[in-house]
């Protein structure tokens, strides 16, 4: 009800941001990890796993130092949906171009950097992070990309069923698109609970 009386360009950048929040991507990230070890590709699942484990560990992180010992006005808390947003949905775009060929596998990655950078841009029109915060939650996202897109192509699974897989981000996005996961509160209470400014910042 609330999202109706709002208006229609605002209403198109929240169901867009929405697409990024930890409530959808969270799963989503699940949902990958189970089908690389239905595909039996153990060893692409572990680096998932290390991929998750840095972009989610690094937001976190950097939010809780930041919360407290700022370094400029314009950073205290790197955006979790664009981190995250582009870790999972670039995996995917990963996925789908490698099963495509010649400008085909182009115009997949060029519309999903598209769509990708397009969830980061509405955090800044949303007023939901800064700018300096939206770079460095996509620099954070694109490190976490990185490491596991040299894993993968080392470690791609010999038969790949994205039918299954797609099939099933396709339900989670639907189900659980518009829920929210709040860290954001939980992460700066740790940051004033373990005294970070009285630590770092003198």
């Amino acid at each position: 009800m609330l999202l109706m009386s709002q208006p229609l360009s605002e209403q198109i950048l929240i169901s867009l941001t929405d697409l990024a929040d930890l409530a959808v991507v969270l799963p989503l990230a699940i949902t990958i990890l189970f089908w690389l070890l239905a595909m039996r590709s153990p060893r692409a699942a572990v680096w998932w796993l290390i991929a998750v484990a840095i972009c989610i560990g690094g937001t976190a992180l950097l939010k809780i130092y930041f919360f407290s010992c700022p370094l400029v006005t314009e950073l205290r808390s790197p955006s979790g949906h664009t981190s995250l947003g582009t870790l999972v949905y670039g995996t995917l775009i990963l996925f789908t171009a490698g099963e495509t060929e010649k400008w085909r596998r182009w115009a997949v990655i060029a519309i999903g950097a598209l769509f990708i950078l397009s969830i980061a841009v509405t955090r800044v029109l949303l007023h939901a992070h800064t700018m300096a915060e939206v770079v460095l939650g996509l620099f954070i996202g694109s490190v976490a990309l990185i490491i596991f897109t040299q894993a993968y192509l080392r470690h791609r699974p010999v038969q790949r069923w994205f039918s299954p897989l797609f099939l099933v981000v396709a339900i989670i996005i639907f189900a659980l698109h518009g829920h929210e996961l709040r860290a954001e509160e939980f992460l700066h209470r740790i940051s004033l609970y373990l005294g970070i400014a009285t630590r770092f910042c003198g």
